[in-house]
């Protein structure tokens, strides 16, 4: 293949992309979500590259395993967690729902869209609230080469508890949550992925 012929073959590629969308339904995945056209058209280039044999190129569907093909995801220690709270039906995820992940993990997602996912990703036993046991299951994924001992793990969780849980009940609340992430000025460049 010469030098000319590549960028020819891109462009016929992304000319078929845009076809499997009528205008108005890309309006409405814009308006759905924080992305731009052209994120959406990329995405769904991404997407359907997993399995470029699926049967409804309207809304894919892979089976949640080629998250783990996403350089983004693969190393993610939550990606068990964002599976669950992103993903709508069981071992697999559609188009849908990977735009609705991304769009959350977009930079231009409000704190406030990100915070509530984030949430339910660090909520381990999705009881609504974050009890010791998860800020401790945070801290075991997070902490690199074993790093932490347990006693420093236990002096962060006090020290996360004395500053977050504000009504003294063993637990975060999400509320509180939201207050503790306003005093994280690295939360919103943490809790995203380029595009």
């Amino acid at each position: 293949m010469d030098q000319f012929t590549r960028p020819l073959i891109q462009v016929r590629n992304f000319m078929k992309t845009q076809e499997i969308f009528t205008e108005q339904e890309l309006m409405d995945l814009q308006k759905l979500t924080y992305l731009s056209r052209k994120q959406i058209l990329k995405l769904y280039k991404e997407f359907t590259s997993y399995n470029p044999d699926m049967q409804d190129p309207k809304n894919p569907i892979l089976p949640q395993s080629y998250l783990l093909l996403m350089p983004e995801l693969a190393v993610n220690p939550f990606l068990d967690r964002i599976i669950k709270v992103f993903c709508s039906q069981m071992h697999h995820i559609s188009f849908e729902d990977f735009l609705d992940m991304m769009s959350v993990f977009c930079e231009e997602a409000p704190i406030d869209v990100k915070t509530s996912y984030a949430f339910r990703i660090y909520d381990f036993d999705d009881d609504d609230m974050l009890s010791r046991e998860d800020v401790l299951e945070l801290l075991n994924r997070l902490k690199c080469n074993n790093e932490l001992s347990d006693e420093d793990c236990a002096d962060i969780i006090d020290s996360v508890f004395l500053e977050a849980d504000l009504d003294t009940d063993g637990y975060i609340s999400y509320p509180e949550f939201e207050q503790l992430i306003t005093k994280s000025p690295d939360f919103m460049h943490a809790f995203r992925m380029r595009i």
